[in-house]
C-alpha cells in the first residue's frame, strides 16, 4: 500500500509547479505585451502621474516581471527535487548520494530566491524615490535561515550516505 501523505506531498507539489509556471507564463506575456501596448501604459501613466518618470516606471515593471520569470526557474528547481525526492521515499531508499544533490540544488534556488527578494527590495526604492504607487517590502530573514538549513541538510544526506555506504562494504 502506498503512503497517503506521499500522495498528498506529490499532488500538491505537481499543482505548485503548474501554477509556478502559468505564473512565469503571464510574466512573460505581461513583458511582450508591455511593448505592444508600451503607449496606452504610458498614457493611463501619465494620467496618473502627470510629472512622473513614465519611461523608467515602465521599465522597472518589466525588470519585476522579468524577476517573476527568474524566480519561476528557481521554484521549478526547488518542486522537481522535492518531487524527486519523494519518488525515492516511495521506493524506500531515500538516504541516497542523489538526494544530496538535490537538495543541494534546493540551497542554490532557495540563495537564488532570496537575492531576487534583495532585487525586489531595490526596484521598491527606485518606484519610492520616482513616486510611484508600490507595495512594501521587507527582507525575507527566515528565508536565509533557509538556505542555510538546506545547505546543512545536503550535508548531513552526503555524510549519513557514505557512512551508510562504508558500513554495507564493511558487513
Amino acid at each position: 500500500m502506498q503512503d497517503k501523505g506521499l500522495r498528498i506531498i506529490s499532488g500538491v507539489l505537481r499543482f505548485a509547479n503548474g501554477a509556478n509556471w502559468v505564473a512565469a507564463i503571464g510574466f512573460a506575456a505581461a513583458v511582450a505585451l508591455s511593448f505592444v501596448f508600451a503607449d496606452v501604459i504610458a498614457g493611463h501613466l501619465s494620467t496618473k502621474y502627470p510629472n512622473g518618470n513614465i519611461v523608467g516606471t515602465i521599465f522597472i515593471l518589466r525588470i519585476m516581471a522579468v524577476l517573476g520569470i527568474i524566480a519561476a526557474v528557481a521554484v521549478h528547481q526547488i518542486f522537481t527535487r522535492l518531487l524527486a525526492m519523494v519518488s525515492t521515499v516511495r521506493t524506500g531508499d531515500p538516504f541516497v548520494a542523489l538526494n544530496a544533490d538535490r537538495l543541494t540544488r534546493i540551497g542554490w534556488a532557495l540563495l537564488t530566491l532570496q537575492l531576487l527578494d534583495l532585487a525586489m527590495g531595490l526596484v521598491v526604492l527606485a518606484l519610492d524615490r520616482m513616486g510611484v504607487d508600490h507595495a512594501t517590502w521587507t527582507p525575507a530573514f527566515t528565508g536565509w535561515i533557509a538556505v542555510i538549513m538546506v545547505f546543512a541538510l545536503a550535508r548531513v544526506f552526503r555524510v549519513g550516505t557514505a557512512m551508510r555506504d562504508d558500513l554495507a562494504l564493511t558487513v
